[in-house]
């Protein structure tokens, strides 16, 4: 069951980028079969893991992004490992991977060799800064590409000294999961046109790219000659929490976290008021207008906060959708498993590991109006728990 049933895909990569853009064709219902050395992907040893325990097989990295793969031990820098997977070749559609600039031309299995044995493969080389440049031998993670693509100079807001409190990087693994998904959907492409000119091609991802097309507002504002936004916090209108705020909005303390407002019109501020109860000091002169209220926007913000402390996020964020006034609860991952809109949508699926028990993971963020996808996943593998079977299937006479 699945768009993508019959689609064969070999992934060559570990830790995020190539494991993610791979795991994308397993939820369309692909057959994604993943190299793996004796080690193991490098990820199945970041955990986090159950008990506290390292184990290569519970690692919750791994299993997140490796469900439903198979996974197979073949050593590529050997004779033997080299020959298993030119044998493989022809039976694939699509290569994935995420290996150093020349790993596989510096083992004769570049994609000119390979196309020479499947004209059709479609490759894709997920690399930190493409195969073509001043810094296309460099290696990076995602702090440095992060910081690289200009998309961290914005994090934290404003701060008391910027040169003592530097910009920093987004929690997780922003830059390979955008450079995984770029991936993947540039091979969605090919593979289109694959169907209908029987072609492959090679595609080469250059993650510190894929970063950059994050940071489109600031170079827009770069092209309109506005300077960037200041970080420092003396030359800005307010703020809370670490975050922006000003008289068109900013985050509000409650009892259980934050929630973030924006009544930005007069009319909105006016539907604002009326669920505060229309406070008597929203008739004060400085308040009346937004300018007013820019001016005076520490005082604004510190009445609004002494009437949100002790209410709920999630009441004042129903309040202010009733009022069409842009209002939401600044989530925790907890608030998100028990959310009513995403149990109503199935979101989250519970996959059964034989080691690591019963995990929650998030499903797919689409649904399809004529096409059935599968709703069960199956758990990531053990490390070469498909060998005999793949080599078996398709490198039986190497």
């Amino acid at each position: 069951m699945g768009l993508l049933t019959g689609l064969k895909v070999l992934e060559i990569g570990e830790h995020i980028s190539a494991p993610y853009a791979a795991a994308n064709f397993v939820r369309l219902g692909a057959e994604v079969v993943k190299i793996e050395t004796a080690r193991g992907d490098v990820s199945r040893g970041y955990g986090p893991y159950p008990n506290a325990r390292r184990d290569k097989e519970q690692s919750a990295l791994f299993l997140a992004h490796n469900h439903g793969k198979k996974s197979i031990l073949l050593d590529l820098n050997t004779s033997a490992g080299q020959g298993n997977l030119k044998a493989m070749i022809p039976h694939f559609d699509l290569v994935v991977e995420n290996q150093k600039l020349g790993f596989f031309n510096d083992r004769s299995l570049g994609f000119d060799e390979v196309n020479t044995i499947n004209p059709s493969l479609i490759w894709v080389s997920i690399l930190p800064f493409g195969e073509t440049g001043p810094y296309s031998n460099y290696l990076a993670d995602d702090l440095i590409l992060f910081h690289m693509s200009g998309n961290a100079h914005g994090m934290i807001g404003p701060v008391e000294d910027p040169n003592l409190e530097p910009p920093i990087r987004a929690g997780g693994y922003q830059s390979h999961m955008v450079a995984g998904l770029t991936a993947s959907t540039a091979a969605m492409i090919a593979n289109y046109r694959r169907l209908n000119t029987g072609e492959g091609c090679r595609i080469v991802v250059s993650e510190l790219n894929a970063m950059i097309t994050m940071a489109i507002s600031g170079i827009a504002n770069t092209a309109f000659d506005h300077p960037p936004p200041t970080r420092q916090l003396s030359k800005v209108e307010g703020s809370s929490i670490g975050g922006m705020v000003s008289a068109i909005g900013g985050v509000l303390k409650c009892n259980d976290g934050y929630v973030a407002i924006s009544p930005r019109e007069d009319a909105q501020w006016e539907r604002w008021l009326e669920i505060l109860g229309n406070p008597s000091w929203s008739k004060d002169e400085k308040f009346i207008s937004r300018e007013g209220r820019q001016n005076n926007v520490s005082e604004l913000w510190d009445r609004l906060t002494e009437w949100s402390s002790p209410k709920s996020k999630f009441d004042i964020a129903k309040w202010g959708q009733e009022k069409r006034i842009p209002c939401f609860p600044v989530n925790t991952i907890q608030d998100l498993l028990v959310d009513e809109h995403l149990e109503a949508r199935e979101f989250f699926v519970e996959i059964a590991h034989t080691k690591a028990g019963n995990l929650l993971h998030p499903g797919l963020a689409y649904k399809l109006s004529n096409a059935e996808l599968p709703k069960g996943m199956i758990s990531a593998p053990e490390l070469g728990q498909h060998t005999e079977e793949i080599l078996g299937r398709y490198a039986k006479n190497e």
